[in-house]
C-alpha cells in the first residue's frame, strides 16, 4: 500500500505516457519545423496567466484525494504552499543564472510550479517547514535547468518532447516518489501515515519501514512501466490507417481542426494545405 497525492500517478504517469506515445507514433524532433514551434509575446503572457491560476489552486489539487480527512488536507495545503513558494524563488534565480541576468518565459511558466509536483506524494506527511521548502527549491532548480539545458540537448539528440513534460511533470514526479520513499525510512510517523493514513502503533504492522520503502520504489517502477508500455501501444494504434492523421510536419498546426479567425497566421500558406489532412471530413481545407 502506498499513498500518492499526485506526483507519480498523475504527473509522472502522464508525462511518460505522452513521451512513449510519441515514440510509438514514430515522431522525432526533426519532423517538426522550428517555425511551427515558436510562440508570441502575447501567447506567452496568456500562458503565464494560466501559471498564476495553477499556482494559486495547486494546493487544493494535491489535497483533493484526501477529502475525507480535513486535518491531513490542511497539512497537504501547508506543505504544498511552502514547496511551491520555494520553487518560485529558485526558478527565477536559476533562469537568470542560465541566461545571464534575464528570464526565459517557458522556464518561469513551468519551473515555478515544479514545487507543487515534486511535493505531491510526500505532502500528507508530517514534515518540519524546512523539508517542503528544500524539496520545492530542488524542484524549481531541476525543472528550470531541465528546460534551459537538458531539453535542448535531448532535442539535438532527436528525442521529441515538444512541451517539455519531463521537466515539469516527469522528473519532478519521480523525485517526489523518491522523497516519499526516503521519508518512510527517516520518520516512524511518516511510515505510519504512508502505510494506513492513520496514526497507529507501527509494531502491529506486517512490514517494517524498510519494506515500506521497497513498496514506494515498487510503486514508482510500476507507474513508469504501465505508462511506457501503454503509451507505446497507444502510439502504434494511432498510426493505423483507420485513424485520422495529419502529416508529421503539421502535428503542431491547429488550422485543420479548429476554426482560426486569423487565417493569415497559418505557417503553411505557401504550400498546398489540401494534402495535409487525411480522413478529416470536418476540416475546411479550401481557405
Amino acid at each position: 500500500q502506498e499513498v500518492d497525492s499526485g506526483s507519480m500517478v498523475v504527473h509522472a504517469f502522464g508525462a511518460y505516457f505522452g513521451v512513449a506515445t510519441v515514440f510509438g507514433m514514430g515522431l522525432k524532433n526533426k519532423h517538426l519545423p522550428e517555425k511551427h514551434r515558436t510562440t508570441t509575446y502575447f501567447s506567452d503572457m496568456g500562458a503565464m496567466l494560466g501559471t498564476v491560476v495553477l499556482w494559486v489552486y495547486w494546493p487544493s489539487f494535491n489535497a483533493a484525494s484526501l477529502y475525507g480527512d480535513t486535518h491531513t488536507q490542511g497539512r497537504v495545503i501547508g506543505n504544498t504552499y511552502l514547496s511551491i513558494c520555494a520553487s518560485c524563488v529558485t526558478a527565477f534565480a536559476t533562469s537568470a543564472l542560465i541566461h545571464r541576468g534575464k528570464f526565459e518565459m517557458i522556464e518561469i511558466q513551468n519551473g515555478t510550479l515544479a514545487g507543487g509536483v515534486i511535493i505531491g506524494t510526500i505532502s500528507p506527511f508530517l514534515l518540519d517547514p524546512w523539508a517542503p521548502l528544500l524539496i520545492g527549491a530542488i524542484g524549481g532548480v531541476i525543472s528550470t535547468f531541465g528546460y534551459g539545458l537538458l531539453h535542448p540537448f535531448l532535442e539535438d539528440c532527436g528525442f521529441l518532447d515538444s512541451a517539455g513534460v519531463q521537466m515539469l511533470h516527469g522528473i519532478p514526479g519521480i523525485l517526489g516518489g523518491l522523497f516519499a520513499a526516503l521519508a518512510t525510512l527517516a520518520d516512524n510517523m511518516n511510515y505510519a501515515f504512508s502505510y494506513d493514513t492513520t496514526w497507529t502503533d507501527t509494531s502491529t504492522f506486517d512490514r517494517d519501514r524498510g519494506q515500506q520503502f521497497g513498496y514506494h520504489i515498487g510503486a514508482i517502477l510500476v507507474t513508469l512501466g504501465i505508462a511506457i508500455v501503454s503509451g507505446v501501444i497507444t502510439g502504434i494504434l494511432i498510426r493505423l490507417p483507420c485513424c485520422p492523421h495529419v502529416d508529421k510536419e503539421d502535428m503542431l498546426i491547429d488550422h485543420d481542426f479548429w476554426h482560426i479567425h486569423d487565417k493569415n497566421h497559418d505557417p503553411r500558406l505557401k504550400k498546398d494545405k489540401k494534402s495535409n489532412v487525411y480522413n478529416n471530413k470536418m476540416a475546411d481545407t479550401s481557405a
